[in-house]
């Protein structure tokens, strides 16, 4: 969480705000011609973005990175050869909406995610309920 328990937020698509999960269907994508299976941003995904120094509080500021650390996690290959296959990928007419479309469906889809936004939206609720009766009383 960032500032005042916001959401982090990602420059090109909205993290999930709870509801329903989606079944997640295989989800496919392609980059510099190879194909790979998208895989879920969870629990463990994201510990491996803060063993690179790499943290959703500042997706803003290192978009990049989390790419290519998605794209490693993804392919199962490190994120130096993610590197080479991204910059492949735009030499040859890709873009990078081609993995972040991808990178956000599976954000929007996460369970964990949608798990951690319910229980900060209950966390928020019983605070906000609590600053009422305080002012209530005095």
């Amino acid at each position: 969480m960032n500032r005042a328990g916001e959401t982090p937020s990602f420059p090109y698509v909205g993290l999930p705000q709870g509801g329903e999960r989606k079944k997640n269907m295989t989800k496919i994508f392609t980059v510099n011609g190879k194909t790979y299976k998208a895989k879920e941003f969870d629990f463990n995904f994201l510990c491996d973005l803060e063993d690179q120094n790499l943290s959703l509080e500042d997706i803003d500021k290192k978009p990049m990175s989390l790419i290519r650390s998605y794209l490693a996690f993804s392919a199962d290959i490190t994120k130096e050869q993610a590197g080479i296959e991204i910059e492949k990928h735009l030499e040859n007419g890709g873009k990078f909406n081609d993995i972040v479309e991808i990178m956000g469906q599976q954000m929007q889809d996460s369970g964990f995610f949608r798990s951690i936004n319910k229980e900060t939206a209950q966390e928020e609720g019983e605070t906000s309920t609590k600053s009422q009766k305080s002012r209530q009383k005095a």
